[in-house]
Order: structure tokens, then C-alpha cells, then sequence
């Protein structure tokens, strides 16, 4: 089975293309600023794109560019190959407010297209609020480093506003799902189904780091949905928040110890 991870030295499409490698699988990857290669793969997980909202405001043309720019050319491959695509999207498209947003739904577009056109078989995940070890962004890993190093968080709005958040060892285990046919192409919620608002996740951090936040309120740069929580997650076991962040408090502590 030949299979594609774009996106292999991030966050998500590096945590799939570790697990992969672990399962017996050669996974090649493919990461922007690389050649890519036209061939066949049985499947390609596009993972691979610029993926900051507020930095997509400062440069919309290079979001555009490396976002669904990059979906056109992978489809393209796939379209030729017969290659199964895997694509994620997020729970902001449901009314774009930004460049990354806006890229994400036109690709799931795109992609639906090809299905009508092509036959192309496709995966569509809704991504939530993905977080855990490894990562560097998020309010789970910034909140998180904040607690243990003394810093200051900013919390945007009055910190009611809900979130899903769903650990990456959890996407990857949905990934394996469809390698291992255990689902049918479609649409699927990579999310745990657990609503979380910003006051009750800094709550759980300074429960599991036995430190007290001090918090920065300010107000919203775009507008925000006030709830966006998965409905008919795939994963019906999600890891629990709270076992979450003791992971990422490691790995925190870990990165702190290795910079010393």
C-alpha cells in the first residue's frame, strides 16, 4: 500500500506519518517548500498548508497560494492516480472571516467536485480544537506553558465561548480507521463531542499544573461562533481533557529542560 502524508514534519501529519512508520507502512511525505512528486498512492492524507488565521489576514495571497493552491495540485495527482484523498477541514468555514477559513471551505469544494466529476473517493474531517504533545500553538499548550513558566494568557471575549478539544493521538487513530476500511469515504467530526468553554480549560490547567494563571482579556480581533463542539464524533472514547494536559505539561517540561 503506497501512501501520501503532506503536511509529515507538522504537528498532525507528523504524529500520522510516526504512527504509520510504527504500523509497518513507508510512508512518504511531502511538506511545503518540497518537490512534489506526481505518482501513484493509495491514499493521501493532505495535512500539509499555512494554518495560522490571524497570519492569514497579513499575507492572503500566500494562504491562498499554499492552501487551496496546493489542494488543486494534490487533487490533481490524485484525479490521475485513482488515489483515495484525505482532507481536513475545521469546525471556522461555516461562515469564513479570514484567508485560511475561506481557503478550507473552497477546498472541500473543489474536492466534492472531483467526487462528481472524477469518481474521486474522498475523506472529508472536520478538525475541532486539536491539541497534545508536540504542538506549539493552541490554547491547551499555551495556557498550559504559561502555568508552568509564570507567564501572562490572553483570553479574547468574556471566555465563555465553548470549544471541542480532541487530542492528536485520537485524530491518528481515526486515520488508521480508514486505512484500515473500518469507515466509508464521507464526511466525519474529528472532535470529541465534549463541549469545553476558555474559563473551564484554564480552570483544568491550573488543576493539573498546581499553578495559578494570571489572564489578559481582550477583545476579539474577528468574529468568533460562541459554540463549536462535534455532534457525531468518529472517536467514541475520546482521551479525556484532562489526561491531555497532563501530557502536555511533560512535554513542556521536557522542551523546558532540553532549552536549559
Amino acid at each position: 500500500m503506497k501512501i501520501l502524508v503532506t503536511g509529515h514534519r507538522g504537528f498532525i501529519g507528523g504524529h500520522l506519518y510516526s504512527e504509520l512508520k510504527k504500523q509497518g507502512y513507508n510512508p512518504d511525505g511531502f511538506d511545503l517548500n518540497d518537490q512534489l512528486v506526481d505518482q501513484k498512492y493509495d491514499y493521501i492524507f493532505h495535512f500539509a498548508a499555512r494554518g495560522l488565521i490571524r497570519k492569514s489576514i497579513e499575507k492572503p495571497f500566500e494562504y491562498f497560494l499554499d492552501d487551496l493552491g496546493l489542494t488543486l495540485r494534490i487533487l490533481e495527482i490524485a484525479r490521475k492516480h485513482g488515489s483515495t484523498l484525505i482532507f481536513p477541514t475545521s469546525g471556522s468555514v461555516a461562515e469564513p472571516t479570514n484567508p485560511y477559513s475561506l481557503s478550507k471551505k473552497q477546498s472541500v469544494e473543489w474536492i466534492k467536485l472531483y467526487g462528481k466529476l472524477y469518481g474521486l473517493k474522498y475523506y472529508i474531517l472536520k478538525f475541532y480544537n486539536i491539541y497534545g504533545e508536540g504542538s506549539r500553538k493552541g490554547a491547551v499548550y499555551l495556557f498550559t506553558k504559561a502555568a508552568l513558566n509564570g507567564g501572562d494568557i490572553v483570553v479574547y471575549g468574556d471566555g465563555d465561548h465553548i470549544r471541542d478539544f480532541f487530542n492528536v493521538k485520537d485524530v491518528v487513530r481515526g486515520c488508521m480507521k480508514i486505512i484500515g476500511n473500518e469507515i466509508h469515504p464521507g464526511e466525519y467530526e474529528f472532535g470529541s463531542g465534549i463541549g469545553t468553554s476558555v474559563k473551564e480549560l484554564i480552570a483544568k490547567v491550573q488543576e493539573e499544573t498546581g499553578k495559578f494563571l494570571k489572564i489578559e482579556k481582550k477583545e476579539y480581533i474577528l468574529p468568533e461562533a460562541e459554540r463549536l463542539v462535534a455532534s457525531n464524533p468518529i472517536i467514541s472514547d475520546p482521551l479525556p481533557l484532562s489526561e491531555g494536559i497532563r501530557q502536555v505539561k511533560a512535554f513542556v517540561e521536557k522542551e523546558s529542560s532540553d532549552s536549559a
